[in-house]
């Protein structure tokens, strides 16, 4: 159910209620195996859905639009702590609890690296989407996928082969939602 209200988008789904400002369409972020949804502020993986905390989702957020670059201590707590009450100490945390999310072990910068005494920066290629776009090629083989040729997608869009999908059993390996064919565009 979506409802306009003034400046934002009221969406329910599942019982949950989120906004969105008005114009603005959520943005998706594929890196490793998760999909971050900014509109739902919800971490997607083969292994489950995460709804995050306000705070964390922030911090993931900055780290992930930041496109790989460092993102300063100092830009965390202006754009995440903007009311100054916080300290390093806070953000440390968060980071952890995001590399936690993650799958990351002590030791472990496989997502979140740490540039010591100045901030932190996202190690992973990520993938941003803003709208729909269809992909080329399966995402496991990088087999050649026209607009007329059948391709399997997910709720998200993660595009594969019909044969890479049947291997899955019609499952997204990304996100665990299921696979269907794939509407087909004049040439």
């Amino acid at each position: 159910m979506v409802m306009a209200a003034m400046n934002a988008l009221r969406i329910e789904a599942n019982g949950e209620q989120y906004q969105v400002a008005r114009g603005v369409q959520p943005i998706t972020y594929r890196f490793g195996p998760f999909l971050l949804d900014s509109g739902r502020r919800m971490l997607f993986s083969a292994l489950g859905t995460r709804a995050l905390p306000e705070k964390v989702y922030q911090v993931l957020a900055l780290l992930v639009q930041a496109n790989g670059e460092m993102v300063s201590k100092q830009m965390f707590m202006e754009r995440v702590w903007p009311e100054g009450y916080t300290s390093d100490a806070n953000l440390t945390q968060h980071i952890f609890v995001l590399r936690h999310l993650l799958g990351e072990s002590a030791g472990q910068n496989e997502y979140i690296v740490t540039v010591a005494g100045k901030g932190y920066r996202f190690a992973k290629p990520i993938e941003s989407k803003l709208g729909l776009a269809m992909k080329g090629a399966c995402e496991h083989c990088l087999m050649s996928l026209g607009v007329g040729s059948v391709a399997m997608i997910c709720s998200y869009e993660c595009t594969f082969c019909e044969i890479c999908a049947r291997r899955v059993e019609l499952r997204c390996p990304n996100c665990g939602g299921e696979l269907v064919q794939r509407p087909r565009r004049k040439s």
